[in-house]
């Protein structure tokens, strides 16, 4: 096996490590765009937070677990233990595209005038200075990519030397190191003597203020509209390039000319003093509403009908929809609101008949979605076996779709184990608590009846009496102190034949006489120092509760061992992949609490989702219908497109995530759905 090595760490070094990684080149007209997946890295890919709204991060993720996944350099996490969404052409493509990100400065390109600090991110300006030829420039280990939509980043001058002469910007790796950047062509610069911007060309433009000791430069590049732009201090100072050709790649360019001369660059590793999470955000948002006014229709005769024709066949694909999944009540609403408010005519099948046979078909696959939901998995199963029989038999899908069952009703016993041993907790808890608050409130009362009885049978206090601790109002007595005052030692209590004669002599002196207690100890005679300590009045209730609880624990624990035992007996002789997946819900039973364990995931309740999409779907397969709706087919498509024009290098495409947007965009219409609801109700 090749040797491992951090090559997404060497993309992002500043988040794993300060000291200076040299990218090799065999010349300044090589760049690194194939990554060498042979040092392939056993850590997640880091990357700059703004880049978290555009494609970019979804791809380096798929792209890490593609690499991890065929080279088993470790277990996939949980969530990627699905079925692998990329198609062989995607594989190609994450195989071969490279996506790692400027990080630090190339110690291979860059002038003999220029020092790169040890941190690989600092510069400073080493040559003479005297003239225009001794300028000097450094690209970064990687070039920009297209796949960002937008890269950025920041230099903040430490020293401005003798006469500032600085420049930002980005160009080729075929341009010469040994001028500033904006001086030749594919390089572009925005000097800091000047305020200039130079674009291919030794002449500059009047662009912005300009900048020395202290300030803080940001450089972005636009690859959605081929523009760059420059911030200073973390404010925005316009456009300074357009119409760019961004065709080859383009590196981050620092250049310096005059002795003294010192910068320092953040790539992401550490907050940009501009907001370009919101700058990205904005661009983003103005892509899509170009998009989303291009299609809508003009204010005209035919935009009306183009209009309608598009409502029509929206509605007829959302109607698709909900009849693929089954949803019978739904669907048949949806075609009646369509001919009450426009007179449109909406069928629940392909060939325009709505039957009842039609209208069966879905309530029964509903049945059995709702069943699996529900985590009603042998309901589901007799209901797939009495509407359906033959698919949980059919050879290679059903057989697998049988297993996926089984398993499904094995974490589903897991799942009420697991909430019956937490009731269990909760009660025994519950009940602990109430024994202690019990306990010690019949520990007070018990001291103080004592407290009460010595003193009116011995008097005026002792020299023992002040062994008693006495609560004070508001304050209860620790256990020590209550066990101490409990203790024979301490305990000014009278024997019982003593007390009995006492009593007589008292009697006979005065018949009338009674303590002042007698009438409350008469009332609670069970109220002893045993009895408190043992909890006699509530141990009858607490044991029988106990028991019983313990005993729905052990049982539903029993079932879930028999059930597994089952399985294991069943499919011990099947291939490697059953017998994982197995292992996989086994191994549930290996925790305390599942819940809160490596395979958590196995309990979520989205997974029952999933199972009943895809018993549907393999009904539907059966029936040699559709597995999937029409609408879902183009979304996915959509999707698929979407991701090709990344791969491709176009900008537009990468700021645009579509699951992220339609996700929002769910958000928005369900937060707006349930404003108008309050109002409706507030109104009502």
């Amino acid at each position: 096996m090749a040797s491992i090595t951090p090559t997404y760490n060497a993309s992002f070094p500043s988040l794993h490590q300060t000291g200076l990684i040299s990218q090799r080149r065999a010349s300044a007209h090589h760049h690194p765009t194939t990554p060498s997946f042979i040092q392939r890295s056993i850590a997640p890919p880091k990357f700059p937070s703004y880049l978290k709204q555009t494609l970019y991060t979804k791809l380096a993720l798929e792209q890490y677990k593609f690499y991890q996944q065929k080279h088993e350099v470790k277990p996939l996490p949980s969530n990627a233990s699905k079925k692998s969404s990329t198609t062989c052409l995607e594989e190609e493509q994450l195989e071969e595209l490279d996506l790692r990100l400027p990080s630090l400065w190339n110690s291979r390109d860059k002038s003999k005038n220029i020092e790169i600090g040890s941190n690989g991110i600092d510069l400073s300006y080493i040559g003479p200075g005297k003239q225009e030829t001794h300028a000097a420039l450094a690209r970064s280990n990687f070039p920009m990519r297209p796949q960002c939509g937008i890269f950025y980043y920041e230099m903040r001058v430490l020293s401005k030397g003798d006469d500032g002469y600085i420049g930002i910007g980005f160009c080729a790796a075929s341009n010469k190191v040994e001028r500033l950047p904006g001086w030749d062509p594919d390089s572009w610069g925005y000097h800091g003597d000047d305020g200039h911007s130079f674009a291919g060309s030794g002449t500059g433009k009047n662009y912005g203020p300009c900048f020395t000791t202290g300030d803080v430069i940001g450089c972005g590049v636009n690859f959605a509209d081929n523009t760059a732009f420059y911030t200073k201090n973390g404010k925005f100072l316009g456009i300074a390039f357009t119409d760019m050709n961004l065709k080859q790649p383009i590196f981050p360019a620092v250049g310096l000319r005059t002795p003294g001369e010192q910068v320092t660059v953040n790539f992401g590793h550490e907050p940009f003093v501009f907001d370009i999470a919101q700058y990205v955000n904005d661009q983003r948002i103005k892509f899509i509403d170009e998009i989303t006014l291009h299609a809508s229709p003009k204010h005209t005769e035919a935009g009306r009908k183009e209009e309608s024709y598009t409502k029509e066949v929206m509605d007829q694909l959302i109607l698709s929809y909900l009849v693929h999944h089954g949803y019978t009540g739904t669907a048949k609403a949806v075609v009646q609101n369509a001919g009450h408010v426009s007179g449109q005519e909406l069928f629940l099948s392909s060939n325009n008949d709505i039957s009842t046979a039609g209208e069966r078909d879905m309530e029964e696959r509903q049945l059995i979605r709702s069943a699996i939901i529900h985590g009603h998995i042998d309901q589901a199963i007799t209901l797939i076996d009495k509407y359906f029989p033959g698919v949980l038999q059919e050879e290679g899908r059903g057989e697998e779709l049988q297993l996926s069952l089984k398993c499904g009703k094995f974490v589903e016993m897991m799942r009420e184990y697991c909430e019956c041993s937490k009731s269990r907790r909760l009660r025994t808890n519950s009940v602990d608590s109430r024994i202690s608050a019990e306990t010690s409130d019949q520990f007070l009362h018990a001291n103080e009846d004592r407290s009460t009885r010595s003193n009116s049978v011995s008097g005026p206090a002792t020299a023992h009496s002040h062994a008693n601790p006495i609560p004070t109002p508001g304050r209860r007595l620790s256990y020590a102190a209550i066990a101490a005052s409990l203790s024979p030692s301490n305990s000014t209590e009278i024997p019982h034949q003593q007390q009995d004669d006492s009593m007589d002599v008292d009697n006979e002196t005065s018949s009338n006489y009674k303590t002042p207690d007698s009438t409350a100890w008469s009332r609670r005679p069970s109220t002893t120092p045993s009895n408190v300590l043992n909890g006699d009045h509530l141990s009858a209730a607490v044991n029988e509760e106990n028991s019983t609880s313990s005993t729905e624990v052990a049982d539903s624990l029993k079932l879930v061992m028999q059930y597994g035992q089952r399985l294991q007996n069943e499919y011990q002789n099947d291939t490697q992949k059953t017998r994982s997946k197995l292992v996989d819900i086994f191994s549930l039973l290996a925790y305390s609490d599942p819940y809160s364990s490596p395979k958590a995931h196995l309990l979520k309740i989205s997974r029952r989702d999933a199972l009943a999409t895809d018993v549907n779907a393999a009904i539907l397969a059966f029936q040699n219908r559709p597995e999937m709706p029409a609408m879902e087919r183009i979304y996915r498509q959509i999707i698929l497109c979407n991701k090709e024009l990344a791969f491709e290098g176009y900008g537009k495409a990468a700021l645009i995530n579509i699951d992220d947007y339609c996700a929002n965009d769910l958000e928005k219409s369900s937060a707006s759905s349930n404003s108008n609801s309050n109002v409706e109700s507030m109104i009502s």
